[in-house]
């Protein structure tokens, strides 16, 4: 379950497009380097700023950059609007008793005035600013607030948000309606993707309901074996730091297979191609499992060729590759270890 949400600002919750555009060609022509257009800026901003504008001003100092940037941007700061609905998705969050913070690259001395303007103290629990790299400052702040990785959720409109959150172990959100545009995003992994901010509300809303309501959950599994007959699996909190088998929910209007292939390239980056039935089990309330859920677990055997690179994702704390001798010692959870016994009674293993 998520129990918090990270936001970035700019082109997350607060819309400051066109004045980030107008200030950033300020410092552009300071320099002595030409205006861009938006799309422009799109396509080239990147996180360190420097990236950016050495492609334009050339080696400038970054603190150089950002001061001149922040002094210009606090000027005309409060013409930055909320996108529709970021309010009320604060709201929200803190109705449900969920913590919410920001973490930007943003001037604290700026982003602070903007927050208090927009009314949204009371709804945060903390506001980080100069974040200029995100992946240390991401990860230290879940740590310095005590809140558990796999239930957290970051969400940024640029590669390195996503970078930072894969980083920090946490789900990593993709702002598509942000500064970054989907194609450059979606490389970068996201656990999800929104188009604007409802898109945020209704996937809270469905892990709200999957936690707290009663229903049966359909799950999507995989028993995958390399060329070397090795059997890859997982190590989760979810599942008592036991190990198992890589996999998630079955999403509204995906069949099975669908379903599957999403959640191995999801979970362990691995594309398949192969899928045969293996075995469907009842797990109801489980006690190896964190929390009472009643799971229909919906497992596949397939087949993988030469190397791959593995890419755990933020539930995993662990992911590797066991021999058959080797994956009967270890601590599987019930449903792995009878899927395991099932596969090698059919001479898969």
């Amino acid at each position: 379950m998520i129990r918090n949400v990270i936001f970035d600002w700019s082109g997350t919750l607060g819309n400051d497009e066109h004045l980030t555009l107008e200030v950033t060609n300020d410092v552009l022509n300071h320099y002595g380097a030409k205006s861009i257009d938006l799309e422009t800026y799109k396509r080239e901003f990147a996180i360190p700023v420097e990236k950016f504008y050495h492609r334009h001003t050339g080696p400038v100092p970054r603190n150089e950059l950002d001061e001149l940037f922040f002094s210009r941007f606090k000027i005309r700061q409060f013409e930055t609007e909320l996108f529709k609905d970021a309010k009320f998705l604060l709201e929200l969050l803190k109705f449900r008793g969920l913590n919410a913070a920001i973490l930007s690259t943003m001037d604290h001395g700026v982003l602070e005035p903007l927050v208090q303007h927009h009314k949204l103290d009371e709804l945060l629990e903390v506001v980080v600013g100069n974040a200029a790299d995100k992946l240390p400052v991401l990860k230290k702040l879940i740590e310095t607030q005590g809140w558990n990785a796999d239930e957290t959720l970051y969400i940024g409109d640029t590669p390195h948000d996503l970078e930072a959150a894969h980083f920090a172990g946490c789900r990593a959100g993709a702002a598509l309606y942000g500064y970054s545009s989907e194609a450059k995003m979606m490389p970068g992994r996201p656990d999800a993707a929104f188009h604007n901010i409802s898109d945020i509300v209704t996937y809270l809303d469905r892990d709200h309901l999957i936690a707290t309501e009663k229903k049966v959950i359909a799950t999507v599994g995989g028993l995958i074996v390399n060329d070397d007959n090795q059997l890859l699996l997982v190590k989760t909190r979810k599942w008592s730091d036991k190990y198992g088998l890589p996999g998630g929910k079955i999403d509204y209007g995906e069949t099975m297979e669908q379903a599957y292939y999403r959640e191995i390239k999801e979970e362990t980056g691995i594309e398949l191609d192969n899928a045969t039935w293996l075995i469907a089990q009842d797990s109801i309330e489980s006690d190896e499992f964190h929390k009472p859920r009643h799971f229909i677990l919906i497992n596949y055997f397939s087949r993988i060729k030469g190397p791959v690179k593995l890419q755990k994702n933020y539930e995993s704390r662990s992911i590797g590759w066991h021999s058959y001798e080797a994956c009967i010692e270890l601590n599987l959870n019930v449903p792995t270890r009878e899927a395991v016994n099932m596969s090698r009674n059919k001479g898969y293993l």
